[in-house]
């Protein structure tokens, strides 16, 4: 037994059979934004806050991810907060702070952007700055954020389109490892699941685990949760199942299991506050696995 949590879940890496292929339902096909031609569609997954500032950010993500989608369609780009087209680029962003003189704050949006067919190499990188006073931000964050978010889209808009005319510099490859997530089990509500994703997706990131909705067959793993709720004299018990499987094969590579005494309170209440535990002990324990299996990889060869 491997203890990750640093809060109460404890977590366990198992090896075990393979299981069935995760379900993704179809994105419409009845987008107007199919028809756009000349440009290559922009898929905007959620961004990624690392803050260090007292500003919450659970309410943030879906409204930068949505205003971001917003501001490139101004810039006349195809841009959605889902793929809906298999030659769709993948956005990626991060809001991130650093804190100098006095009371100031650096606050800088960086923006990532990858291929569908080639979710490892990076197309385009950008980044924007501002030095503002940190209580401007953590009084109404939302002001700021909106400002960085349109001056990256022009720059977003200016990039793609070298990229359309062929002439974009080299792309840049990066050691990430790519695994899909599926879609989370329907005991948790929409907004504590957009919490719990935000936070595998930063937990992941840190460890150079690029983690996605989208699939393609280009991703190496894909990852499932299952969710069970029991009692055992009247404690209420929560277990988190966590099954990696190697995309090319369909086998298992492994499981994590993060169990938990509960009290009678809704899912969400439990899952929100603990998600930041959650995705460090099972980005943790993926990387564990992923390890493993790269030993036994080379113990083979060998």
């Amino acid at each position: 037994m491997i203890k990750f949590l640093p809060l109460l879940f404890i977590l366990l890496i198992t090896a075990c059979g393979p299981l069935p292929r995760p379900f993704m339902a179809q994105e419409p096909d009845s987008n107007p934004l199919l028809q756009l031609e000349n440009t290559r569609p922009l898929a905007v997954e959620p961004p990624v806050f690392q803050l260090n500032t007292g500003v919450e950010t659970t309410d943030l993500t879906l409204w930068a991810q949505d205003n971001l989608s917003q501001a490139l369609r101004d810039q006349d780009l195809p841009a959605a907060n889902y793929a809906f087209a298999s030659n769709s680029l993948h956005l990626y962003s991060s809001f991130e702070t650093e804190r100098v003189a006095g009371n100031q704050i650096l606050l800088s949006l960086k923006i990532r952007i990858t291929e569908t067919a080639v979710p490892d190499r990076f197309l385009i990188e950008l980044e924007e700055k501002t030095k503002i006073p940190a209580i401007h931000l953590e009084k109404n964050s939302k002001p700021v954020l909106a400002e960085l978010i349109k001056r990256v889209s022009q720059n977003v808009s200016l990039k793609i389109a070298q990229l359309d005319q062929k002439i974009a510099p080299e792309p840049q490859s990066i050691d990430y490892i790519s695994i899909q997530l599926a879609s989370l089990p329907d005991q948790i509500d929409d907004r504590t699941k957009a919490i719990l994703e935000n936070e595998l997706r930063a937990s992941f990131q840190i460890r150079s685990l690029y983690l996605t909705r989208q699939t393609t067959e280009s991703f190496f793993y894909k990852l499932r949760l299952e969710i069970d709720l029991s009692k055992q004299n009247e404690q209420g018990f929560l277990s988190l199942l966590w099954s990696l499987e190697d995309s090319a094969n369909g086998e298992e590579v492994g499981q994590i299991s993060q169990t938990n005494p509960i009290p009678n309170l809704p899912l969400s209440r439990i899952l929100i506050p603990a998600s930041e535990a959650i995705a460090e002990g099972t980005a943790m324990g993926i990387k564990d696995l992923l390890q493993q299996k790269s030993l036994q990889n080379q113990t083979v060869l060998k």
